[in-house]
């Protein structure tokens, strides 16, 4: 009895080849899904992240005395010297010690 011979294409690139139908047929069954391993009962070790996250609380800043002439931005903690004070105008002169850039903001927006 003769074999039936089909063009097996489930190869990569264009590696095409006849084969039997009968080894074709053997390949058609798809494999059974790999799964996961079931993960154990809430791992004891994401409770406690979660924990830790809402331990936490509010962020306590502490700040270190300032040397003489200089201050610090209330809205981001920069520190920087001071290079003038315009008390009629009511702004400060700083030179950002980061960034080396000079700017002019009102007193309020610094503190000692």
């Amino acid at each position: 009895m003769a074999k039936t011979w089909v063009l097996d294409t489930d190869t990569k690139g264009t590696g095409a080849s006849m084969v039997p139908l009968e080894k074709k047929l053997e390949k058609a069954e798809p494999p059974p899904p790999r799964r996961r391993p079931a993960p154990a009962a809430k791992s004891s070790q994401g409770e406690r992240r979660a924990h830790r996250r809402r331990a936490s609380g509010p962020v306590e800043r502490s700040a270190t005395a300032l040397p003489a002439g200089h201050v610090r931005k209330r809205a981001t903690g920069e520190i920087g010297k001071v290079q003038a004070v315009d008390a009629r105008a009511g702004t400060v002169t700083v030179r950002w010690l980061r960034t080396g850039e000079t700017s002019t903001l009102p007193l309020s927006s610094v503190t000692r």
